[in-house]
């Protein structure tokens, strides 16, 4: 891997960290180390600097990378038994699009060499795709104010955020437009429990899930949505997917009831 001589440094001083304290130790204590390292050698940095995104008056998310090298890089520690996983990548990527630093750094002390993966962010711009509202989701008028709404936020802010910020933003659109929501329902499943569902439920009519930095809504997505859909007892809903290159829209209905047999322990009721 190729690297500029400010993050060669930086590597330099977690591979001093790794050697002196050791593999499989708390996260913590490498952050506490490296911080130390970089302080005495007068590296410019901000540690765990704390920043909320607010959209519209509202707090969208909150971001509190482990390292900020202002305008040059973001690091973030890890200590692992697995490899790092996606959504390690996609928190850093969220933190590089905030500070707009194209160069990120994750690093695993829980190894018994250091391992250490260069994330780079950059900037897409795309058009909010044209999307027609089927004659089935009605009323016809908050359908079409939902995909405004959501081709709104995404003019606001491009891509690349995480799902959890996209979800953000989204309710504070609705909030600050005083459309009437509840995100995270929570349903009786039969006889079986109370489950909290991966949706916003929109003025009691729709459902809308939200996914990021994929390739688009998955018919898994749909299935999901439909199994929402079909638990809120609503008969429709969106699901948007704001991925790395494009923004993907889809209506779907909500499943007939021989779609779905009736589970053990469940009532009609």
């Amino acid at each position: 891997m190729s690297t500029d001589p400010f993050t060669h440094l930086v590597i330099g001083q977690a591979m001093e960290t790794h050697r002196s304290l050791g593999p499989g130790l708390a996260e913590e204590l490498y952050h506490r180390d490296l911080v130390a390292r970089l302080v005495a050698g007068g590296v410019g940095h901000e540690s765990k600097l704390r920043r909320e995104l607010v959209y519209r008056g509202q707090v969208a998310d909150a971001f509190e990378p482990d390292i900020v090298f202002p305008a040059q890089l973001i690091v973030e520690l890890k200590s692992l038994r697995t490899e790092f996983l996606p959504d390690h990548f996609t928190q850093l990527l969220a933190y590089q699009k905030f500070w707009a630093i194209g160069t990120g750094l994750l690093f695993d002390f829980g190894k018994a060499s250091l391992i250490f993966k260069r994330v780079v962010f950059t900037s897409v711009v795309a058009e909010f795709p044209v999307v027609l509202v089927p004659a089935w989701a009605e009323p016809s008028g908050l359908a079409t104010a939902l995909v405004e709404l959501l081709g709104q936020v995404q003019r606001d802010h491009g891509l690349g955020y995480r799902e959890t910020t996209w979800r953000g933003l989204v309710v504070a659109a609705l909030k600050a437009d005083g459309v009437g929501h509840l995100l995270a329902p929570a349903v009786e499943v039969g006889r079986l429990g109370v489950a909290n569902l991966r949706c916003i439920v929109v003025q009691s009519r729709c459902a809308l899930t939200i996914g990021a930095l994929g390739e688009g809504v998955s018919a898994t997505d749909r299935a999901y949505l439909q199994t929402y859909l079909r638990w809120l007892g609503l008969p429709w809903g969106i699901a948007v997917h704001f991925g790395r290159k494009a923004v993907d829209v889809r209506f779907v209905m909500a499943p007939t009831n021989r779609d779905f047999p009736q589970i053990q322990g469940a009532t009609d009721g």
